[in-house]
């Protein structure tokens, strides 16, 4: 069988006024079933979502030059990479692209300097002109205390950041980023996501990041492109895309989540919990953190740590109590997942059985019961 892909993307320059546009059209063999994708966007940060083996990495590695491609093109800019029928094919050096892999393909022979120098030096003229400075690029990742370490010697999380230096110091035209956080725990996760923000804002760059789990895609991307078995199920903002109840249906209930970026309007270290306000208005308290007020942060919360109720609760110890109104509900498998708007769109998991026993109709007001340790701070 046959990956067949076309692929037609805008995502913003990184060092010129105009978009870069990136044309993908390729045929790639692979044994399972064919990858058939055409889309076009506009977007800083484009998440490709989906399963394992539905296809996201082999899209990356097309574009890297990492796979051979049978037939097609492949465009970034007005710079063709890959075109079978005028006979190109741009070697990965060629393609000004960085691509940071899940493992993160560290060298283990070199130091950690060496790691992040490496290839920096052979860039091109033009990405050697780029605002991208090395000293910029230790402080963003805050990397200059390892510098002289021996690769044996970086934590997981440390070693991602390295990896991710080496790329941006590449001084790329587009950043490729193959789940780089699959492989950390749960602790790391919430510590790297941060510079990976950084690294969005920062620098600029035009970033593809590849992933399986939703609280990135929330907390990262401006555009998500959902496949399913080779399959382009959906694409579009976000939380735009998650409203619907066809792609809803098809996320496993452990990868959605509620992502929101907050305001921290208070604090009560005795209380042990911080008061932060969405961008709607609405406060919330989560677990106490000893940041200033008027300083932003990201949480998440999981759709099944978040109850309903028809009435307004009295006599109970959770803090956040919110009203809203369902928008939808999407049912499968004997699952629900009913989104509400209560300020923000609020994704909550509920039994098909709950649904119908509190008779939850789309349009119908609710409360949103929330314990304030039910938060996690990304």
């Amino acid at each position: 069988n046959r990956i067949r892909v076309r692929l037609v993307f805008r995502v913003a320059a990184a060092f010129h006024q105009t978009d870069v546009i990136m044309l993908l059209r390729c045929h790639i063999p692979l044994p399972d079933f064919p990858v058939d994708i055409d889309t076009s966007f506009d977007a800083r940060v484009t998440s490709i979502f989906g399963p394992s083996g539905s296809g996201k990495t082999t899209i990356l590695d097309a574009i890297a030059g990492l796979i051979n491609v049978k037939e097609g093109e492949i465009e970034i800019d007005g710079k063709i990479l890959f075109s079978s029928t005028r006979g190109i094919n741009l070697s990965p050096q060629q393609r000004s692209i960085g691509y940071v892999p899940q493992e993160g393909a560290l060298f283990p022979h070199l130091s950690v300097r060496q790691n992040v120098l490496f290839g920096s030096d052979r860039v091109s003229p033009i990405a050697a002109k780029t605002r991208i400075q090395t000293d910029h690029v230790f402080d963003v990742l805050e990397i200059a205390n390892l510098l002289d370490r021996p690769i044996t010697k970086l934590s997981g999380g440390e070693a991602q950041r390295i990896a991710l230096a080496r790329a941006v110091l590449s001084r790329p035209q587009l950043l490729l980023l193959d789940e780089p956080l699959a492989a950390l725990d749960i602790a790391l996760k919430g510590k790297i996501l941060p510079y990976l923000s950084r690294v969005r804002d920062e620098f600029s760059l035009p970033v593809i990041y590849v992933t399986h789990n939703l609280s990135e895609v929330l907390a990262l991307a401006d555009w998500i492109l959902m496949i399913r078995k080779g399959r382009l199920l959906a694409q579009g903002v976000p939380k735009d895309v998650l409203r619907s109840p066809d792609t809803i249906a098809q996320i496993a209930g452990d990868q959605l989540e509620n992502v929101f970026t907050v305001m921290i309007t208070g604090a009560d270290q005795v209380a042990g919990r911080t008061r932060v306000r969405l961008k709607s208005g609405e406060e919330l308290f989560i677990p106490y953190i000893g940041k200033s007020e008027g300083q932003t942060l990201q949480v998440r919360i999981s759709p099944g740590d978040i109850l309903i109720s028809t009435q307004r609760p009295e006599g109970i110890s959770a803090a956040n109590i919110i009203p809203g109104i369902i928008r939808q509900i999407a049912r499968s498998d004997g699952q629900a997942i009913v989104a509400v708007d209560a300020g923000a769109a609020f994704y909550v998991r509920l039994t098909a059985s709950a649904v119908d026993r509190l008779k939850l109709v789309e349009d119908d007001p609710v409360f949103l019961i929330m314990k304030t340790h039910s938060f996690r701070i990304l």
